[in-house]
């Protein structure tokens, strides 16, 4: 597909407009100035504010170099910290992906861990509720070096206290629940009260705030005021309202610094920021299920637009300001820094790296050298689409993995014996394949991927059920959309 977005790829962090909302001016002034004399010394540990976003885009952002999407917060931000641009989710779908922020166990070994806890008591746990019986979840390890913590947004693990957070807005748990429905809503559109409750009443110990807004998710129904920005461009109508939806997070991240700069903590705060996982959305291109999980090689594909998502830390006066660093970068990384900055450890059986030297000195080296991640659960091509069959329809259970090194981004469909190579850094659409050019780089990254999967993978079979698809099957209720028809309220996923 020739990719209309061609003025697009500039380097990550470029400039910001001069009107910045008040968040902005607020941020940057914090930014500019030396730490204080109350400011928390280097043995204090930091309020962590870890703010996930929620399907949105690896490219679609000011500070990776977009010049149509508007992200004027989330551009401050990154200015005023360090960038990680090729962080990398453990699912290209959110349960899985959440999980692993949780706690630090791959989807796969989430599997593992209940299997056995079932063993263990001699019962079946009831399907989501798993979490409560997980000793090692990040509100659980973060209270035992003098943390309180509070939930707000997305959270398919039962109520917030099964997770071990202290407060929250997922007080129940149903598996139909959407949107509206068990604390989704924060923020979207319901107030943000709930945090500043939780914050005010909390006493000198340090928070651990777990922020995941269902945005930009479907439905996008952004107000006026943030699609106004995108209207009179040529854009595709999808994109319009995508676009609206990642400014509208982005308007609410500020209403969210703002308020702690209102309560003088953002210089005793780390703040990070990612998405849960990717999406594919052109600006001048539709996709035949864009209003519903947009194009095929975002969320729930196994290409690099479904798992890639910039990672920013930010720490006024402690994180490094506008550095961009390359690393490729797991979520199991990122429950590892978190524990890290807050004093504690990651548990034993867990792979991830803490980028906390890697943050403080570049001069560190490099935790990883590759990427390697799978999906028992594909999108269903266009072509095999059986009209009126749903959701049913849209998913199939079907294993593909990929590894990503430096170079190369490789992929296999294992289940149909199909193979592709990318040079990634030269093609980050992936749209010319290249393994047949080069059969003993795509040999050589086979043989990694498969003795990855033998080894670090070792699940019985029927995992489908508990990644991929399922992650959707069980909450959404899916209705068909035509191609190129307009998006509005239609569906969450």
């Amino acid at each position: 597909m020739n990719r209309l977005r061609t003025i697009f790829r500039g380097s990550p962090i470029r400039g910001i407009s001069s009107i910045f909302p008040l968040s902005l001016c607020l941020l940057g002034i914090m930014i500019s100035m030396p730490p204080s004399a109350s400011s928390q010394n280097s043995e204090s540990p930091p309020h962590i504010l870890f703010i996930i976003g929620d399907d949105h885009g690896w490219p679609d952002s000011g500070f990776m170099g977009d010049p149509i999407v508007q992200t004027p917060e989330l551009d401050l931000l990154a200015e005023g910290g360090t960038v990680f641009s090729h962080g990398y989710s453990t699912a290209s779908v959110c349960r899985p992906a959440l999980q692993t922020l949780l706690t630090g166990l791959h989807p796969h070994q989430w599997i593992q861990r209940k299997e056995q806890i079932e063993e263990e008591i001699g019962s079946i746990i009831r399907p989501r509720l798993e979490v409560a019986y997980f000793p090692d979840t990040l509100p659980r390890r973060l209270a035992e070096v003098g943390y309180r913590s509070f939930q707000a947004g997305k959270h398919w693990e039962g109520s917030f206290a099964d997770a071990g957070f202290d407060a929250g807005t997922a007080e129940t748990f149903s598996p139909g629940a959407t949107l509206g429905n068990d604390g989704n809503s924060f923020g979207r559109p319901e107030p943000i009260d709930p945090l500043w409750n939780f914050v005010d009443s909390a006493s000198e110990q340090p928070l651990f705030l777990w922020l995941a807004p269902m945005l930009p998710h479907v439905p996008f129904d952004a107000p006026t005021e943030f699609r106004a920005p995108y209207e009179g461009q040529g854009l595709v109508a999808n994109a319009i309202l995508y676009y609206a939806n990642i400014s509208r997070l982005d308007a609410l991240i500020g209403e969210i610094l703002t308020g702690f700069s209102q309560r003088e903590m953002l210089q005793d705060t780390l703040i990070i920021y990612l998405s849960d996982n990717g999406w594919e959305q052109e600006p001048y291109i539709d996709h035949w299920m864009g209003s519903v999980i947009g194009g095929s090689r975002g969320k729930m594909s196994i290409y690099e637009l479904g798992f890639r998502t910039p990672i920013i830390f930010n720490w006024p006066g402690r994180v490094a300001e506008g550095r961009v660093l390359d690393d490729l970068i797991s979520f199991e990384d990122v429950h590892a820094t978190i524990l890290d900055y807050a004093g504690s450890s990651v548990a034993a059986d867990h792979r991830g790296f803490s980028l906390r030297d890697r943050i403080e000195d570049p001069s560190q080296p490099v935790a990883r050298d590759e990427i390697i991640g799978v999906m028992d659960a594909q999108r269903t091509r266009e072509s095999e689409f059986v009209e009126g069959s749903g959701l049913g329809g849209l998913l199939k259970e079907e294993r593909a993995a990929f590894v990503r090194t430096r170079d190369w981004h490789y992929l296999a469909y294992l289940d149909r014996d199909e193979r592709e190579l990318y040079r990634i850094d030269d093609d980050p659409f992936e749209e010319f394949d290249l393994a047949v050019e080069n059969p003993d780089v795509t040999t050589a990254l086979d043989a990694r991927m498969q003795d990855w999967l033998e080894t670090y993978l070792a699940v019985p079979e029927p995992s489908s059920s508990w990644l991929g698809a399922s992650a959707l099957l069980t909450i959404v209720i899916f209705r068909r959309t035509k191609r190129r028809s307009a998006p509005g309220n239609r569906i969450f996923c």
